[in-house]
């Protein structure tokens, strides 16, 4: 990666002497940022531009330069990148579109180029893109229009399209954020995101990353490179619900990711996954201070009102604010006028206009460990006291950056106050308070994400050859047979209400005495997936005679409802005594591969919509935390005196289900539901499997 960000020497191919060449931009670009290497600009009918001249082909370079980027009709591209090849170039980038966003032509086009990267060792960023940029060396190849150079800085961008990234660039010069490097991936033909992100996580000059994707290929090896990570990952994918999927495709042929999914992984990784270009632009304003360690905030603030805002917005993100240190306390006290300022948090300072009694307090505020953030609302300034006000700011911040504590800064005041901390003190500020909190909270996460070690791998189940020969059995792809589906959840550990299987009416009354009345009858049969919603489960039989009715009953649904010739059968299963009701259930992702899913269970599953999801394979840890998202999860938890229902049971449950699906990929997706749990009572009941599996190899 490196060298499509340090080359020494440039060419452009797709240069001419016209205006309206768009080519002519990328050098343009390059003069303007100062890159202080070797252009060469490349076009077929010569000339020359901005006093270089302009050489007729690839093979005219009087030596391989570093990096070559492309910029001509689509059908040129490939062999283009052959010329480079030859001439032992091997970093290209390629801007021209009309690949496969637009179909089956641009894709064969794409094939064609892959052969070459193959055969000459080539890397290739794009095609359907607007290249690099590296601030440090003045290296600029958008040829789209950009106006004045991004301020120089610590944040680097990855994008899949360059509309946004330069929407981006400008919102960050104007917010006082600086751009350190960027790549647009565009059709991603080579160089993905996984890549060039685990480049950037690794550079000393950026310090976040903001990674703007229309599709997601990768999940699992960016949530690899993400529980690694010590630099914040601002994650903008919003090709997630059925609007977005036609544009996605048309755009950068990507394709739509799961919400929910998405939104699990990040939140168990430590990503942060952002609706906009907005939520990033405040979130980037803490990059390069020290991380928010916890939850304890600390708010200084001349505006009693805005202090009530800044209340409010800590609550809103599970911030706290404790009461203030003695030394501070006592320095309030001493320095209000007629002691008419409480020293609480936030402190309201509005009535004290000594400002050295802020950089006393702020310095108070460095040295105590129980302050884990300080958020600074700057103002009302007067024209009077603004240049006090001023080096009282810059004093604070040199404090804060001394004592490494994360500070944020509200400005209240004018907009010119905004430019001193921009431009003099070198410190983006917020607007509004809110803004501020949200920032110092998605500080918090990379911290959060730095003391968790999620492993990607799982130790073996200790049943390994048990279940492998049941998938053995039933080598066709589909669900499982209901007995297999139950075999494989005992095999697993996880405890079923007992059961047999019966044929006839005798051998279910049979069953029905040695496992004891009262009794359920399951119609089993291979098409047979949603068993309530055929009436295909038997609630309650207390004697020989309801179970002699119930048979009859799913024999007739049996005729009704499967297919002619189908064998079928009858699970006689106890009846598990009443108690809440859980899903646990585990399936397998295009992008992040195995999930595990905890919620409510039962037929209230789809009604209530309270589950939770993790990546796969997890620790029983994390298995209590995916718990404790839900609702249920809280409930069985125990509330008000209610006894908790057996927690241990149902985690060790999801940790096993979770390294099945790691360790048999033939299983796609698998249902635990409804899985009784009893409040004061150890232990939990499965009465239900549902298996699918893909076909065996």
């Amino acid at each position: 990666m490196r060298g499509f960000f340090y080359p020494r020497s440039v060419a452009v191919v797709g240069v001419s002497e016209n205006p309206a060449n768009l080519g002519r931009g990328i050098v343009a670009h390059l003069l303007a940022f100062g890159y202080q290497g070797q252009i060469y600009p490349i076009g077929p009918r010569g000339g020359k531009i901005y006093g270089l001249p302009i050489l007729s082909q690839v093979e005219d370079l009087p030596e391989p330069v570093d990096l070559a980027v492309i910029l001509t009709p689509a059908r040129f591209v490939p062999r283009v990148v052959e010329a480079c090849g030859k001439l032992g170039i091997t970093r290209v980038v390629v801007e021209s579109g009309g690949f496969s966003e637009l179909g089956e032509q641009g894709a064969a086009l794409e094939d064609e180029i892959r052969g070459h990267l193959q055969q000459y060792g080539l890397r290739l960023v794009g095609p359907n893109g607007i290249g690099t940029i590296n601030m440090e060396i003045g290296l600029a190849l958008p040829f789209s229009q950009m106006g004045s150079p991004p301020r120089a800085g610590n944040i680097s961008v990855i994008a899949q399209s360059g509309g946004v990234a330069l929407h981006v660039f400008a919102m960050m010069a104007r917010d006082g954020l600086g751009l350190n490097k960027f790549l647009s991936l565009g059709n991603k033909l080579d160089v993905s995101e996984n890549e060039a992100l685990a480049y950037l996580l690794d550079d000393p000059g950026t310090q976040a990353i903001y990674l703007y994707l229309e599709g997601l290929e990768d999940g699992r090896g960016l949530l690899s490179l993400a529980q690694k990570a010590a630099k914040p990952i601002f994650l903008h994918l919003v090709n997630v619900v059925p609007e977005t999927a036609a544009i996605g495709q048309s755009h950068t042929a990507s394709l739509t990711t799961d919400e929910r999914v998405l939104a699990a992984a990040c939140r168990q990784f430590g990503i942060l996954w952002i609706k906009s270009q907005a939520e990033f632009l405040v979130g980037a304003k803490m990059a390069g201070q020290p991380p928010v360690k916890g939850n304890r905030l600390v708010v200084l603030s001349r505006s009693g009102g805005e202090a009530l805002i800044t209340a409010y917005s800590a609550r809103q993100w599970g911030f706290e604010l404790p009461p203030l240190p003695p030394p501070v306390e006592r320095l309030i006290k001493e320095r209000a006028r007629s002691g008419i300022i409480k020293p609480t948090n936030p402190i309201d300072l509005g009535d004290i206009f000594d400002f050295s009694v802020y950089s006393e307090v702020m310095g108070a505020l460095c040295q105590t460990p129980e302050v884990d953030a300080v958020l600074l609302n700057y103002g009302p300034v007067y024209e009077a006291e603004r240049q006090e006000a001023r080096e009282m700011a810059r004093l604070l911040v040199e404090q804060a950056r001394a004592a490494a504590k994360p500070l944020a800064v509200t400005v209240l005041a004018t907009l010119e106050e905004g430019d001193f901390f921009r431009e003099d003190l070198k410190m983006p500020v917020f607007h509004f308070p809110g803004e501020a909190v949200r920032s110092l909270a998605y500080s918090r996460v990379l911290w959060s994400r730095s003391e968790a070690s999620l492993e990607l791998t799982a130790p073996p189940l200790p049943a390994a050859g048990q279940i492998e020969a049941l998938l053995a059995a039933h080598p066709q792809d589909g669900f499982l047979p209901q007995p297999a589906a139950l075999t494989l959840v005992s095999a697993l550990g996880i405890d079923l209400a007992p059961w047999e299987l019966a044929a006839s009416p005798e051998e279910a009354r049979a069953a029905a005495v040695r496992l004891g009345y009262p009794v359920v009858l399951k119609l089993a049969a291979a098409s047979l997936v949603h068993k309530t919603e055929t009436g295909g489960v038997l609630l309650n039989l207390k004697d020989e005679a309801a179970v002699d009715s119930a048979f009859t009953a799913l024999a007739k649904i049996a005729a009704e409802h499967l297919p002619p010739q189908e064998p079928w059968q009858v699970v006689v299963m106890s009846q598990a005594p009443g108690g809440p009701e859980v899903l646990l259930g585990v399936r397998r992702d295009r992008s992040f591969g195995p999930l595990v899913a905890f919620g409510a269970g039962g037929v209230g599953t789809e009604v209530l919509e309270d589950v939770s999801l993790r990546v796969a394979p997890i620790p029983e840890a994390e298995a209590h935390r995916l718990m404790a998202e839900t609702r249920i999860g809280r409930l069985l938890a125990g509330i008000r005196g209610q006894p908790a229902a057996d927690l241990g049971a149902l985690g060790r449950g999801l940790v096993a289900l979770s390294q099945l699906m790691m360790q048999y990929p033939r299983i796609e997706e698998m249902d635990l539901n409804p899985v009784r749990v009893f409040p004061g009572r150890p232990g939990l009941l499965a009465v239900d499997a549902r298996i699918k599996v893909g076909q065996a190899d």
